[in-house]
This record gives C-alpha cells, sequence and structure tokens, in this order.
C-alpha cells in the first residue's frame, strides 16, 4: 500500500525542515504565506512583545485557545507577567509555522502536533508545553460534481491532502479501511487556496478541517463523505509549542500562556452554553459552531494537561512518520511532551 509513498514523500521533506499540519484553523487560507495582526489591546512600551503562530488566515488561534484570547485570559495572564501578544497567521500551516520557529520569527504556536513531531525530529529543539485540545476533528468533503458518493470511490479522482501533514495521514487510513489503492490517487497540493480549488471542479475532493468541511458543505460546495467525530483514534490534539531557547529565556511568558488556557478550560466546563458566543467568527456562526461541537458538547477536551488521550493521539502521530519514513531521526516523546511548565500552575 506504500511502496510509493517514501518516493513522493521525501522530495518534499528535503525542500523543509518541517511538514506538518494543515490548515486547522477557522479561515480556509489565502495565498499568502503569513499575515501578521496585533491581538494585544495594551499597548504600553514597557510590555515585551511575544509572537504566537497559528496555522489561520489572520493569525486567530483555535478551539480553547481562541476562547482564552475572547475572553481576554492572554492579555490579562501575559500583561501580569510583563508581555503582550502578536498573533501571527500562516496560511500554509505547520511547515510555514516551524520555518518561523527555527528562525526565531515566533516564539510560540498554537498547532497540531504532527509539525512538532516533525519540527524535533528535523533537529528543531521544540517542547510541546501545553495542550489547548485532545480533541480535534477532520473531514473529508467531496465536490458536488466530483462523482464520490463514498471512500471507496476515491480511486483515479484528486483529491487535495497535502503529503506528509495530518490531513493526508487521515486520507491514507481511509483509504486503508476502503482498500482504495493509494497509488491510484493523484494529490493537490492547494491547502491555502483548497475552497476555490474544490468549488471550480479542479480537485474532486478535500480532507480539512471539520470546521471548514460543515462551512463548504453549508455553501452547496459538496457533501461530507467521512469525518472522525465518532472515531476518536482519527482525532489528534491542538498543542502549545515552542523552542527550549525561548522557554529559558521567557519561562513567564510560557507560564501565563498555559494560565489563561487553564481559566479558559475551566470557563468552558462550567459555562459550556456560552463557550460559542466567544468562538463565532463571520464564517463559524453560533448554529455552525453547535453542529461542530455536537459530538461533545461538554468541552471537557478544552483543557491544558497531557491526558491519556491527548498522549495517545502524539504517539499515533508519530507512529505514522516512523513506518511512513517521513523522520529526519527518531525522537523520544516524552523529550518532547515538557509538562515542567504545566506543573508550575498545578
Amino acid at each position: 500500500m506504500f511502496k510509493n509513498l517514501k518516493r513522493v514523500l521525501l522530495p518534499v521533506f528535503a525542500l523543509s525542515l518541517t511538514m506538518a499540519i494543515t490548515a486547522c484553523g477557522n479561515g480556509n487560507g489565502t495565498a499568502d504565506s503569513k499575515t501578521a495582526s496585533s491581538g494585544s489591546t495594551e499597548s504600553s512600551t514597557e510590555l515585551k512583545t511575544i509572537k504566537i503562530a497559528s496555522p489561520s488566515q489572520d493569525g486567530t488561534p483555535v478551539e480553547n485557545a481562541m476562547l482564552a484570547k475572547s475572553l481576554g485570559y492572554i492579555d490579562e495572564e501575559l500583561k501580569a507577567a510583563g508581555y503582550k501578544a502578536e498573533y501571527i497567521g500562516f496560511a500554509q500551516a505547520g511547515p510555514a509555522i516551524n520555518e518561523a520557529l527555527a528562525a526565531g520569527e515566533a516564539d510560540y504556536a498554537f498547532y497540531n502536533e504532527f509539525p512538532a513531531i516533525m519540527a524535533k525530529s528535523n533537529g528543531i529543539d521544540l517542547k510541546i508545553i501545553a495542550a489547548v485540545t485532545e480533541d480535534y476533528n477532520y473531514a473529508i468533503i467531496a465536490g458536488k460534481d466530483s462523482g464520490i458518493k463514498t471512500a471507496k470511490d476515491f480511486e483515479g479522482k484528486k483529491v487535495i491532502a497535502t503529503t506528509g501533514t495530518v490531513l493526508y495521514k487521515y486520507f491514507v487510513d481511509i483509504c486503508n479501511s476502503n482498500n482504495v489503492d493509494i497509488s491510484s490517487v493523484e494529490f493537490v497540493n492547494a491547502q491555502a487556496d483548497a475552497s476555490s480549488v474544490l468549488a471550480s471542479g479542479q480537485a474532486d475532493a478535500l480532507v480539512t478541517a471539520y470546521s471548514s468541511a460543515l462551512q463548504l458543505e453549508d455553501k452547496g460546495i459538496g457533501s461530507i463523505i467521512e469525518d472522525t467525530t465518532a472515531n476518536e483514534d482519527e482525532r489528534t490534539g491542538i498543542t502549545l509549542a515552542a523552542k527550549s531557547d525561548t522557554l529559558a529565556a521567557k519561562e513567564d511568558s510560557a507560564i501565563a500562556l498555559i494560565r489563561a488556557l487553564k481559566r479558559s478550560a475551566d470557563y468552558a466546563n462550567k459555562n459550556p452554553d456560552k463557550v460559542y458566543g466567544y468562538l463565532k467568527t463571520e464564517s463559524n456562526t453560533e448554529d455552525l459552531l453547535r453542529e461542530i461541537y455536537s459530538y461533545d458538547t461538554s468541552f471537557s477536551y478544552f483543557q491544558p494537561f497531557f491526558t491519556d488521550e491527548f498522549k495517545n493521539h502524539v504517539e499515533n502521530q508519530y507512529s505514522f512518520a516512523k513506518e511512513n519514513q517521513l523522520l529526519g531521526s527518531d525522537i523520544n516523546i516524552d523529550d518532547l511532551l515538557d509538562d515542567t511548565y504545566l506543573n508550575k500552575i498545578k
């Protein structure tokens, strides 16, 4: 099944230190590599700026991180520690974020475990210091004129699922479980403008975040044929990650961000029905958000600690990367997951 996988993927990894997640945020992305926007309401020149990267069009973080930002907790906690936040969006998601972290152009990242694993395996001294959520969902949406009704129809089709990303992993898993020959699928690398490519018929299907798939389905662009809401093993976590030298130099900011995530997680657990109002955007209306989170309305998965489920997601992503020879080198997961700063807020 994977005899051609290494041949396809290795050139991609040779061009970049890291390959990783997909645009898993609320936006569909743009052709620009990144867009910076200031997310702090504090203008004092005495506050030091930390740059936080997210795989979204405008830098808006996702899930519990977005809730913590919307509630003002990130600004409050950072200000108390002497910092303010600048949010940076990366339309190309994980690979671009990893390059920014490596170059010192970003201090922290809210993103999937997969790019963090790839960064670590390619020599970036990265640490995952907290979870943003332990459950993040994905979906496959087929274009309305694609002729795809079930996963068994993927053979010979054009699918947007960037190789070497968590989206690609999900698609491969679905193909395997439906006995689809992955070598017969033509992959289209168009994540930044995926919705327009799918709508125009230049691709037959798109693998994306569940929230984005629901938006596209709502617009009549296609129909969701697979999603992870009923399959815990195919979900992933979203993380807070940073390089070790950043953590050593700005430890107070790391603790402040985790405190903010903990406060927003507590808020969500106690006030689940109010969460939608803080997460809504022009694209994600409150009604759509209720559909996105209908699989579990408790928001118990909004928390910063490393639960067994979160660790399982990391192990699953690592196993896939290793089995398909995507890693630069083997890594120690226990070294990647650093609970030093979590322990300081307990």
